[in-house]
């Protein structure tokens, strides 16, 4: 594993047309490597703010030293946290540079010349995590801010990042550490003591029982929120593709099952070019999906025939396609009745597949019905099929588990946690209201300790951190 305390730099935005465009530095030496790089606004050497002071945003010059010499004079601003208040606890500076790829670059590349490295991926956020800053899940919740395609995906993802969930979590695991330190503390001196030489904690069954209750209802309290948010609603909605070849009805079929000329229909290939999305409703009118009409993909199915098809779509509208495939939870397979059998479908992904015949009033669909598969034929032009899709696509999103991995071992966590207190509670049951055996309540208690902790990062593997943060991105 890399240092935590080097100096990194990497790009936080992405290298494209835009106003602005940020680069951060974190690490040993940010400092120094700031004054080489730039000159306050007005020419003088730069001045930083020290650690008793709070961020600030500081007007800067490029070095003529440094990029200056190339680049002259930009409006160029630096946000610098000087100590341990800021996001990383530790120095950390955002530079705003006017957005330019090419500076982008060249200012990355010139900050690595004065002895900055280019960040891993998530190696900003797992030194917030390792400072306290966020926790593991607010850690997660970055991840899905990225890949954030709509704006209730984001919005979710943003709730996440506020940490409300975190921090009831680790409040609960805070508030068994007392109680254990009580009870330890019963065990260690009740037997050396005399009860009035030091006050020695309340553990009896009256005492801990009520104790050990009000955690747990504070436990399902969080896993009935946890349900709510993935259960799809508002917050994030699954998403149903229709992906197939160019040019074999997906987009009418996409506007007939929205109820609304959404898409574009031509008869011709690559009429769409990227993904358009709609609402899919159910018979009582409550959105149950995100419905998502693909641009063709030539190269979805091994038959040669489709490579073809394939060159009037542009590369960029293709990789965007394949994405989506990659990200949805149905996939709505759609082959056309003329074409010949195809030989394979959607096999990279886990996705839930419905596979469906377009345009069956044309003569040759009977041919493409073999296979184990369960195939529906659909013809918006006869009226076909369409009803029985609908109402496979909304059976499928009916019973799918939206769980994102952070609310996987969410769940883990408060279901392993919820058990040690069941099985703890169940240990109260001693003569005159003392518990059977308080070390073993102890342990009992401890183990439901750690189960929070895996969920908040309090107490984790390698092995998880290596999993959370290595699907971060450069620059976060």
């Amino acid at each position: 594993m890399d240092s935590t305390t080097d100096l990194i730099v990497a790009p936080a935005t992405a290298p494209q047309p835009a106003a602005r465009s940020i680069v951060r530095l974190a690490g040993d030496g940010l400092s120094g490597v700031l004054r080489q790089l730039f000159l306050s606004a007005d020419g003088s050497p730069l001045q930083l703010p020290d650690l008793q002071q709070p961020a600030q945003l500081i007007n800067v010059a490029f070095h003529p030293e440094a990029l200056g010499s190339v680049w002259g004079k930009l409006p160029v601003a630096v946000l610098f946290w000087p100590g341990p208040a800021g996001p990383l606890g530790a120095p950390v500076a955002e530079v705003q540079l006017p957005g330019s790829a090419s500076l982008q670059a060249a200012f990355v590349q010139e900050a690595c010349r004065l002895g900055a490295r280019l960040a891993r991926g998530g190696e900003f956020s797992l030194r917030s995590f390792l400072a306290g800053k966020i926790d593991l899940l607010q850690a997660e919740a970055v991840v899905a801010v990225i890949d954030a395609r709509t704006p209730q995906e984001l919005s979710q993802a943003l709730d996440r990042m506020a940490g409300g969930v975190g921090r009831s979590v680790e409040d609960l695991r805070e508030y068994l550490l007392d109680l254990v330190a009580d009870i330890e503390a019963a065990i260690d001196f009740a037997d050396d003591l005399a009860p009035d030489a030091v006050p020695v904690p309340d553990t009896t069954q009256d005492a801990i029982t009520p104790k050990i209750q009000h955690v747990c209802r504070q436990l399902d309290r969080v896993t009935h929120q946890l349900a709510g948010r993935d259960s799809g609603g508002q917050g994030g909605l699954p998403r149903v593709v229709l992906a197939g070849a160019p040019n074999i009805g997906k987009s009418s079929l996409f506007n007939h099952l929205v109820g609304r000329d959404a898409a574009l229909v031509e008869n011709a290939s690559g009429t769409t070019r990227d993904w358009i999305a709609g609402e899919l409703r159910d018979t009582a009118g409550i959105v149950s999906c995100l419905l998502v009409d693909l641009a063709g993909i030539g190269g979805l199915y091994e038959s040669g025939d489709w490579l073809v098809a394939e060159r009037d779509v542009s590369a960029a509208a293709d990789r965007v396609a394949r994405e989506e495939i990659q990200r949805a939870d149905v996939i709505v397979a759609c082959h056309d009745s003329d074409s010949d059998p195809l030989i394979t479908v959607v096999d990279s992904t886990t996705a839930e597949c419905i596979h469906v015949i377009t345009r069956a009033d044309r003569q040759q669909a009977e041919k493409k019905m073999a296979g184990p598969q369960e195939w529906i034929l659909t013809s918006v032009k006869a009226g076909v099929g369409v009803e029985k899709l609908r109402q496979r696509i909304l059976e499928i999103v009916s019973s799918l588990d939206r769980a994102t991995p952070a609310t996987i071992r969410l769940r883990a966590g408060l279901e392993s946690a919820r058990e040690s207190l069941v099985q703890a509670e169940k240990s109260m049951t001693g003569c005159d209201g003392l518990p059977s055996d308080e070390a073993l309540l102890a342990v009992l208690l401890r183990h439901a300790i750690d189960a929070l902790g895996e969920v908040t990062g309090a107490v984790v593997g390698t092995d998880i951190l290596d999993r959370v943060f290595s699907r971060h991105c450069i620059g976060k």
